[in-house]
């Protein structure tokens, strides 16, 4: 089965080469920020997926990580925004195509992942018009031109259905692995529904990151539990928690013990709109 790209022209650049410099200049803006010291084959990151203008720096962090030593076959794990297909759908083969090509999907790893969980189910439909898995491709195919990967999407994120998914790629595997959790931070606005804070700039800018950073340090410390707890008890609206929690479930099963946070930014900062703000996140572990 053949996906073409969806988002293509509204969240990254149609043309080729513009995709290509636009992610270029990320990734050397990245360079800055990261040094290599930690060490493993296999590599777990933490990644935003809104349009590349408002989280393409954020995201370069987690993709210049993982760049250092990269293995072959990724799989990538994002909520389900558009409720279409099964619960849980993973798409088992063809291939996915984005202005720098096409990118295959690792049939045999996906007919596994599917085998060891009790929750994930073949679907297509559920890919057709999603953003969060694709707007990782481009990045990938920038780093590691010949990459495979399968693709999962979440429309339901609890704790159980998420460290099943988790402890299900990690039994899968044989090989080295990348494994990306697609999610945003807080969506914070009426636009969103989410507004319980009534302040002004400084304090609702503040808030934010303050409630960003706890979500970002539960990453860093593999705590799951924590985490659940945090989203449960504000309704905080990250979006891909569940994604994260299952990333964070097979990088501890294969193995890790230690994560780092990247980078930290929100869309005001470009887009100057302190009322309506998206949190983007960077986290990286090795194994």
């Amino acid at each position: 089965m053949y996906r073409p790209s969806y988002v293509a022209g509204s969240f990254y650049p149609a043309e080729r080469s513009s995709l290509q410099r636009m992610i270029e200049k990320f990734i050397e803006e990245s360079k800055k920020n990261i040094d290599f010291i930690d060490e493993g084959k296999n590599v777990g990151v933490l990644c935003p997926h809104a349009g590349y203008v408002y989280s393409g720096k954020t995201q370069a962090h987690s993709y210049y990580y993982m760049s250092n030593s990269l293995p072959e076959t990724f799989v990538i794990l994002g909520p389900n925004h558009t409720g279409l297909g099964l619960p849980v759908a993973l798409m088992d083969k063809g291939s996915w195509e984005t202005p720098l090509g096409e990118i295959k999907i690792n049939e045999e790893l996906a007919s596994k992942i599917v085998e060891n969980s009790g929750f994930i189910g073949v679907d297509s439909a559920a890919h057709k018009y999603e953003h969060s898995i694709e707007v990782q491709l481009p990045f990938l195919q920038y780093i590691k031109k010949d990459a495979t990967f399968v693709p999962i999407c979440m429309g339901i994120q609890d704790k159980e259905t998420a460290i099943d998914i988790g402890k299900a790629i990690a039994k899968s595997s044989k090989e080295p692995l990348g494994v990306i959790a697609s999610s945003d931070l807080v969506h914070y606005g009426s636009r969103f529904g989410y507004n319980p804070l009534k302040g002004n700039k400084e304090e609702t800018l503040s808030w934010i990151k303050k409630n960003d950073m706890e979500i970002l340090k539960m990453a860093e410390g593999f705590d799951i539990d924590g985490l659940y707890r945090f989203i449960d008890s504000k309704d905080y609206t990250t979006c891909g928690y569940g994604p994260l929690s299952a990333m964070l479930s097979c990088m501890q099963e294969l193995g890790a013990k230690k994560a780092r946070i990247l980078d930290y930014s929100n869309s005001s900062e470009t887009s100057g709109d302190w009322s309506t703000v998206v949190g983007y996140g960077s986290v990286g572990i090795r194994c």
